[in-house]
């Protein structure tokens, strides 16, 4: 597909930032806040997608309209565009590809309403997406915090290296969704969100990315991922999510008598295959049993994780807590 190239002109440079929001009025504002403190030679162009909440979530958009469209609050930046819509969707992904046909900007990213980014995260994306340089997509680190918004110490795996890494979902998902921003070329050649899933939509809307366009990684902290009880990623074990995350996977494996399918295939067997996803799925079993205070449920678990796949309790137990304990501190 030949699009033509959006011209990035630094007088009138924007950045789209798409926020979908449900009945996530204990975080909006913090999101909101670290949308529109953001500093730099840039206009933002902030768009919230609501829902239709019924809790506090609108006054809380008004709020900030409010404070924005009277000069009331300090911009730090060339100017904000600030636009929202409430009404009843089908759920996040829908709620996404609203606001990306909404967006006008050169520069586009997707913050949840219970994220947020660092400051001068938007300054540093500006200058990194260069498109006459080839760089279409940017990636940056991401922290994963609490309910309250305290560090947990740890960050969202951030790396890339190739499409064929991404489509190797078994061992491990490196791409942080709210850290990534993409030139606009990109949402126009490669489409928004599948609204047929749930889950694993970032994954899928990435691996269509990263097929055409190459990651350009950043090593800084953009954004934050709270992990709290409502959030989607606590909705599922880590081993019910990668099994969902391989039917999107096999998408891109391609025809069952092609070299890429068979060097798909083996990769996925030599880290278990079938029976490694079971073992993490008991591991994730153990894991609750040890939450839960019952002993027995959890050694019993564990046996049968080990027997499974053995290598999967080395994996995920063993190894995230020694890189934990050996890698830098998160900023």
């Amino acid at each position: 597909m030949n699009l033509p190239e959006p011209v990035m002109n630094k007088d009138h440079f924007t950045i789209s930032i798409v926020t979908p929001s449900f009945n996530q009025g204990n975080y909006l504002e913090q999101t909101i806040q670290s949308v529109i403190n953001q500093k730099g030679d840039f206009k933002i162009d902030y768009i919230i997608v609501d829902g239709g909440s019924t809790d506090n979530s609108l006054a809380i958009i008004r709020h900030y309209e409010n404070l924005l469209h009277s000069g009331q609050w300090p911009l730090q930046c060339k100017a904000i565009e600030y636009r929202w819509i409430s009404e009843k969707d089908s759920g996040q992904a829908e709620a996404v590809n609203k606001g990306l046909r909404l967006a006008r900007g050169e520069i586009i990213g997707w913050l949840n309403s219970d994220d947020t980014f660092f400051p001068d995260a938007l300054a540093a994306v500006e200058k990194a997406i260069d498109p006459d340089a080839g760089k279409y997509v940017v990636m940056g680190r991401c922290l994963y915090i609490d309910e309250d918004g305290n560090s947990l110490k740890r960050e969202h795996p951030s790396d890339f290296s190739s499409h064929a890494r991404v489509v190797k979902i078994w061992k491990g998902y490196t791409i942080p969704q709210p850290a990534v921003f993409f030139h606009r070329k990109v949402y126009e050649t490669c489409g928004g969100l599948d609204e047929n899933l749930y889950f694993a939509l970032d994954y899928d809307l990435f691996l269509r990315f990263s097929k055409l366009f190459g990651f350009v990684t950043i090593d800084r902290i953009f954004a934050t991922y709270r992990l709290h009880l409502s959030s989607k990623t606590t909705e599922i074990s880590s081993g019910v999510l990668l099994e969902k995350s391989l039917a999107v996977s096999r998408r891109y494996w391609g025809e069952p008598n092609s070299p890429s399918y068979w060097n798909y295939f083996l990769s996925y067997c030599l880290y278990g295959g079938r029976l490694g996803v079971l073992s993490l799925k008991k591991l994730n079993l153990a894991e609750a049993a040890w939450q839960q205070n019952r002993p027995g449920a959890f050694l019993g678990q564990m046996l049968l994780s080990a027997i499974l796949f053995p290598p999967t309790i080395f994996r995920f137990l063993v190894m995230p807590r020694l890189k934990r304990l050996f890698s830098r501190s998160p900023e």
